[in-house]
């Protein structure tokens, strides 16, 4: 077990040591993924890991979840079975399944569901929210090399009249200024709708003025910001930055499993964010969550519709608001536990006096 899980996940020794550099723990982190393919291929385990995925994320709190994710390259081999099932849908068949397994069960009757951004939106349009890009930026492909296939994309797009918006990963580097980090003026140029990452964007304050004026929501990954060397920790981390320029923003994770938290949902990386930054405190995590629904791809939207929606939020009239007002209610409950629970135990906040 020990020897599968070191093949399967970044150890926590390999985490800490920040003298390897950015380029050497891609090379480890990258290495994880072929093994992980290999194994969630049969259907057995397929089956048991959406299984255990959703159960995971109902029992952090989550809802709704978007997984920038491709499957293991479409490849499903049946039970029992040696060879590879030739037709690559079948793999998205065998998730739906599962989803609505899960939905059925006590656990999962809150479970609204999930997307993941890749092509076969024509197929399975109930499970295909957008696109986007993953690897190394560092070592990659600029989002500017691949311009003229991501015009080509939105205008097959649009002859087929689907809505498949970007949600690009960009920033993602230590880098002020080299072609890496010019991914995000391209991917504010391209619409996308979120930024995975965005971790160069404090450095300039011209692409912060664009991002809070489309009002396109980064996505922080805290833990995986440190593990894979652009944080030493997480004081180091901009986020605090990008909350004080008014960027959106909302906690994700990235790739929980093989970066060793064990769990599949974001209380370690809400945890890590609270104990860093006394100035975002419990209502800032509220908002940190209240803005990952807001930003959510629940339905097919025009531009237009979405940003309206943003806008709205819970006073909509959409999916968006409904399942808004639903979080509103839960999150009223949970405050109300927390004044009940620990009210006695601490003092109230001091609030300073500011002379007029």
């Amino acid at each position: 077990m020990d020897f599968m899980k070191s093949k399967l996940t970044i150890l926590p020794q390999e985490s800490i040591r920040h003298e390897l550099g950015v380029d050497k723990i891609w090379r480890r982190f990258e290495a994880c993924f072929g093994p992980a393919d290999t194994m969630v291929s049969y259907e057995p385990i397929v089956r048991t890991f959406y299984q255990k995925l959703f159960e995971g994320l109902a029992d952090d709190g989550i809802n709704w979840v978007e997984i920038r994710s491709g499957g293991s390259s479409g490849q499903l081999v049946h039970t029992g079975q040696e060879d590879i099932d030739p037709n690559l849908d079948v793999w998205w068949d065998v998730m739906i399944e599962e989803i609505e397994k899960f939905q059925a069960t006590d656990k999962g009757k809150n479970f609204w569901g999930m997307k993941i951004a890749l092509e076969r939106k024509q197929r399975f349009p109930e499970l295909f929210s957008g696109y986007n890009l993953v690897a190394q930026e560092d070592l990659g492909c600029l989002l500017s090399d691949l311009a003229p296939e991501l015009i080509w994309f939105q205008e097959q797009t649009e002859y087929l009249n689907l809505t498949i918006p970007f949600f690009f990963h960009a920033g993602e580097t230590l880098g002020d200024g080299n072609s890496t980090d010019y991914n995000l003026v391209d991917a504010i140029l391209f619409n996308s709708r979120r930024i995975g990452h965005g971790f160069s964007l404090y450095k300039h304050p011209t692409l912060i003025d664009e991002v809070i004026e489309k009002a396109v929501m980064v996505e922080v990954c805290p833990i995986s910001n440190e593990v894979l060397r652009l944080a030493t920790d997480i004081l180091h981390h901009p986020l605090p930055v990008m909350i004080a320029y008014g960027v959106p923003t909302a906690i994700s994770n990235d790739d929980p499993a093989i970066l060793g938290q064990d769990i599949a949902g974001l209380s370690y990386d809400f945890y890590q964010t609270i104990q860093g930054f006394d100035n975002i405190g419990l209502a800032g995590l509220g908002a940190l969550a209240h803005n990952s629904l807001r930003w959510s791809n629940f339905e097919d939207q025009s531009d237009a519709d979405w940003l309206r929606d943003i806008d709205l939020a819970a006073r909509g009239d959409g999916i968006k608001a409904q399942r808004i007002q639903y979080w509103n209610q839960q999150w009223e409950e949970f405050c109300r536990w927390i004044v009940a629970e620990y009210g006695d135990k601490y003092p109230p906040a001091e609030v300073a006096q500011v002379a007029n």
